[in-house]
């Protein structure tokens, strides 16, 4: 079902944000776009049905499966006409974070109500989709306030063709190569070593979507700044970029510290053997925001998204020939390797094609002051490795979780490092607000 969604999807997020977000003050234009692309992502969802019906009737195998697809087909439908692209061009995110609440309870009641036994799946499937339809539907309504959407029957396809499918194959090439690796260690080394190097991947997935959150929320205003106030453009991508550094970099190295009761917490002693695959994915996250930074925050506004799917693409084609040739060899752990990897190619390509504006942007103070913190916090892990044996995994992850974060927030202030004194007083005002 996530490759129709994906279709449906196309790229009509990124480039609806990017070009709605450039004329959202000039309402007439804006509605005229927002029918536009709403359009295209009536008749391209609509392309995704038709695809799906035609899949289930020539596979014989889905039949058994039938009524759980078609509750979850409907997922396509609600999620287009949910128009979650318009609520980011004028980033109100506090509507986003309260429909998201509420469906979330609204859920777990109904399930807690209603789910039981695992043969209640198709119950669980069908208040998923309730829940999230319903949402949607709010959601289409509570659009009004922006824009009066409404079918055209001029959605100018051609126009907004190219750099939609740009996006669309951006997104399918991060498909690949994020998904890739469960299907090559499966199909080589068996179930085990899946289970293995899907709890890495989880905590890595995690931990990597939190971290992009930070800054996904700011390409709206970047793609308006990028257009009407330059200078405003890169002061902010200039804040936003050093507070990815302070984040990124502590966050691998935290995570490389702390894999052995991270897993234990999360999956229990019997996957004790994800540690070295996690030690290793864990410094992927030095590069993934960054990266992500790069091609959201300046190469997507910028309107360079063919250099987008370059670095992507490539990221997917080392990625997958390590597969290929790393997993029999190494197993799992080169399936873990080749993520890092591919997130430093990806990283390295959105750097090149983003030079011009990188280069103006202050990042040295906030680099080397990460990395100090970070050889301190190395150093104090050294030390409870040969001093302190703890019997409790979850006084372990807190007891050493808190003294690393103590150690290199410590650092950063001693350093007078401005992202970390600006988080400091945005907490101290949120508190006296309070």
């Amino acid at each position: 079902m996530s490759y129709f969604a994906l279709f449906a999807g196309l790229g009509i997020t990124n480039y609806a944000i990017r070009e709605g977000a450039k004329i959202k003050r000039d309402p007439e234009s804006l509605t005229r776009f927002a029918r536009q692309i709403f359009t295209i992502n009536i008749i391209s969802s609509a392309i995704a049905y038709v695809a799906f019906f035609v899949t289930i009737a020539i596979i014989p195998s889905l039949h058994a499966y039938m009524v759980l697809l078609l509750i979850q087909c409907l997922t396509i439908g609600f999620t287009t006409l949910g128009v979650e692209w318009l609520y980011s061009i004028f980033e109100d995110y506090l509507y986003i974070s309260v429909r998201t609440i509420l469906v979330q309870v609204l859920s777990l009641v109904l399930m807690f109500a209603f789910v039981h036994t695992p043969s209640d799946y198709i119950i669980y499937a069908a208040i998923s989709v309730f829940a999230t339809s319903a949402a949607n539907i709010w959601g289409f309504f509570y659009s009004r306030r922006y824009a009066k959407l409404a079918l055209t029957r001029t959605p100018q396809i051609q126009r907004h063709f190219n750099p939609i499918m740009t996006l669309f194959m951006n997104n399918v090439a991060t498909a690949v190569y994020s998904n890739a690796g469960t299907t090559f260690v499966g199909a080589m080394l068996g179930d085990v070593q899946v289970g293995l190097y899907s709890v890495a991947m989880k905590v890595y997935v995690i931990i990597r979507q939190a971290i992009n959150s930070l800054t996904g929320v700011s390409m709206p205003r970047l793609s308006y700044l990028s257009s009407n106030d330059p200078k405003g453009y890169l002061r902010l991508l200039n804040k936003l970029f050093n507070a990815v550094i302070i984040v990124c970099i502590p966050a691998a190295i935290l995570v490389f510290a702390l894999s052995r009761p991270i897993v234990l917490i999360i999956s229990g002693p019997k996957y004790i053997e994800a540690v070295p695959m996690l030690e290793i994915i864990a410094f992927a996250l030095a590069f993934t925001a960054p990266g992500v930074f790069l091609m959201n925050g300046i190469l997507i506004p910028l309107r360079r998204e063919k250099k987008v799917v370059i670095a992507t693409a490539s990221g997917a084609a080392v990625n997958i020939l390590i597969y290929v040739v790393g997993i029999r060899a190494f197993g799992a752990p080169a399936a873990c390797l080749s993520i890092v990897v591919a997130e430093c190619v990806v990283f390295a390509l959105a750097l090149c094609f983003s030079w011009d504006q990188v280069r103006q942007l202050r990042l040295w103070e906030s680099i080397w002051h990460s990395a100090l913190g970070c050889a301190l916090v190395l150093a104090c892990n050294v030390a409870f490795m040969h001093t302190v044996n703890f019997s409790n995994v979850i006084v372990d992850f807190a007891v050493r979780g808190t003294t690393y974060g103590a150690v290199y927030v410590t650092v950063l202030l001693l350093l007078r490092d401005e992202s970390a004194l600006f988080f400091l007083k945005k907490l101290i005002r949120g508190r006296h607000e309070r």
